[in-house]
């Protein structure tokens, strides 16, 4: 149910987006489309939880701030008190750092936080009950029968989900600030063994068990269908009837897919609510087990390497660390504990606090799409995303006619897809202020939020990475080097998540960004190539989990890359070139 695309509205000559105050980033790593206006209401909880966070735990900035320009959505680290202003000279910021009331109320929050541990008594909090919490939620509110409700009714059910997506979010960013565990493994392992990026997350590559878990399930059943001859050859010949006709042959296969489905099926795709989950789209996930066969995939082959390949690397950082102080090596396994710890984390809360709530989400705007065309006030269910999240209980029981609305509204949508946003806006105010003027523990935080953005985001290196494609076109491609190890192969430009059906069994998947979710695809394909995120960001900590070479942050891939084209991809150096 993705609403069809409308003909561009005119724009009007010489109007350009006129962006809020501040330095903007496009923040293509998450949302590498225009939102959906029914989604628009995510950026408002992504703020408000962010401004609450940043308070709690004393950060030195006042979170991420998210903003539409131009229909695009940009991003900003949004300082003390909103306004971005250019860092002042040493003197006079160590006087403002010890005077300014906010400034040290900042501070003194911080030291309690840190003090009492407090990202990691989040990560308490979710292995003890938020979890479990979740799970049970996400249950009861998916076994909701939206079409017995009333139009009262399903408006209560609606303020339920959107109170679970909140919170749900809320928990997300919480489990999220504990990226600072990883930080600081990078600085010691940068500072005392003089490690890089790549070298550092082999420490904790094949944790992340969650990333694998629904190939691996999906692998058991790639198996069971082989052993079925009818059952393979259905798979095989595929067709938009593939699900109904399993139905009818094999009934103890189809009980098996449907566990697979319901488990696992309810998972936005993207962070969106416009597009059909996976429970929605069976043939995509029927596909996949056709590509599991082919490929003879073993998911137990890739967890043995990458075990081998984590305790190679723990004893050599070990091995390096033991001609130095008792108390260097006691820090080393203080970090690596914390570290390991959260780093499953990281895709483990994904599908409790973002994908399946958002799929609830999307579950209930359909309902209202479906009532609102059965009642004539839009012209088609798929119409209700081009109403605000806010605007569906009034347009349904004051039977607003919304027709007009929506079709303004497509074509708006049409000439922005047509108009994609400029990398930035504003003034950029430079770098951060000089970190000798704070206390450490301040320093630290400014260092590491700064640090994790851009590991997570990209957004400097994928800059450069453009800047270099542009001043050499014939050198290939230069991205961050993610996963490691080289693959050659034909290219998939895959665009967004309508196109799961066209990938190949062996292809180079290349993309502007993917979501956790699109983690099932992983063993169809070669290797991944994508124009945006860092090396903590969701396609990166994927790859390495299933063993395939990337690069991310190239900037231009999807742009520069060809359907077919054979191409080798080196996860070590970053370097995608074509084959000579």
């Amino acid at each position: 149910m993705t609403p069809a695309p409308a003909a561009p509205a005119p724009v009007a000559s010489g109007a350009v987006p006129t962006p809020p105050p501040g330095y903007w980033q496009r923040e293509a790593s998450h949302f590498p489309q225009p939102l959906t206006p029914a989604f628009r209401v995510f950026l408002d909880w992504e703020n408000d939880i962010w401004l609450k966070l940043a308070a709690e735990h004393g950060m030195m900035f006042d979170g991420i701030e998210f903003r539409e320009i131009g229909g695009w959505v940009y991003q900003r680290l949004r300082p003390l008190g909103g306004k971005d202003r250019k860092a002042p000279p040493a003197p006079i910021m160590w006087v403002l750092v010890r005077t300014v009331p906010q400034l040290r109320g900042r501070i003194k929050t911080l030291l309690a936080a840190q003090k009492a541990d407090l990202t990691m008594q989040q990560l308490d909090h979710w292995h003890g009950t938020w979890k479990a919490e979740q799970i049970e939620t996400i249950a009861r509110l998916r076994i909701v029968d939206l079409d017995a409700l009333s139009d009262a009714a399903l408006d209560a059910h609606a303020d339920d989900v959107s109170a679970f997506g909140y919170e749900s979010m809320r928990r997300h960013f919480e489990l999220t600030l504990a990226l600072g565990t990883i930080a600081e493994l990078f600085f010691f392992c940068e500072e005392k063994l003089g490690w890089t990026d790549r070298q550092v997350v082999e420490l904790l590559s094949g944790l992340s068990v969650a990333s694998t878990e629904p190939s691996r399930r999906l692998a058991e059943l790639a198996r069971l269908a082989a052993e079925r001859p009818a059952v393979r050859q259905l798979i095989e010949s595929g067709g938009a009837d593939a699900y109904s006709r399993l139905v009818a042959l094999d009934a103890e296969f189809a009980a098996a897919f449907d566990a697979y489905q319901h488990e696992f099926g309810c998972r936005a795709l993207r962070y969106e609510v416009v597009d059909p989950t996976l429970e929605e789209v069976p043939a995509l996930t029927l596909g996949l087990i056709r590509d599991q066969i082919n490929r003879n995939y073993d998911p137990e082959v890739e967890a043995t390497a990458l075990r081998r390949r984590r305790d190679a690397t723990v004893d050599r950082a070990r091995k390096g660390l033991f001609a130095r102080p008792p108390a260097d090596r006691d820090e080393f396994e203080r970090l690596l504990a914390r570290a390991e710890r959260y780093y499953p984390t990281r895709e483990d809360n994904e599908l409790y606090t973002v994908s399946a709530p958002l799929a609830l989400l999307r579950y209930t705007v359909v309902e209202y799409g479906r009532r609102l065309h059965q009642a004539g006030l839009i012209d088609s269910p798929e119409d209700v995303f081009f109403l605000e999240w806010p605007e569906l209980s009034p347009a349904l029981q004051e039977g607003r006619d919304s027709r007009a609305l929506v079709a303004g509204r497509k074509a708006e949508r049409a000439s922005v897809i047509e108009s994609p946003g400029a990398a930035s806006y504003g003034v950029d105010p430079g770098g951060p202020p000089p970190l000798g003027v704070f206390p450490k523990e301040a320093a630290n935080n400014i260092r590491m939020v700064l640090w994790a953005t851009e590991k997570v985001f990209g957004a400097e290196a994928q800059r450069e990475n453009e800047s270099a494609a542009a001043a050499q076109p014939s050198a290939g491609l230069r991205g961050v080097p993610a996963a490691p190890g080289a693959y050659t192969g034909p290219v998939r430009v895959i665009l967004d998540e309508t196109e799961f059906d066209r990938i190949q069994p062996g292809d180079v998947l290349v993309c502007p960004i993917t979501s956790p979710v699109w983690s099932i695809l992983f063993p169809s394909v070669g290797a991944l190539v994508t124009d945006t995120g860092g090396i903590l960001s969701h396609p990166a900590i994927i790859s390495r989990e299933y063993g395939i070479p990337a690069v991310v942050a190239t900037g231009t891939a999807t742009s520069t890359l060809k359907d077919g084209q054979i191409v080798t991809v080196d996860g070590a150096t970053g370097l995608v070139t074509p084959a000579a």
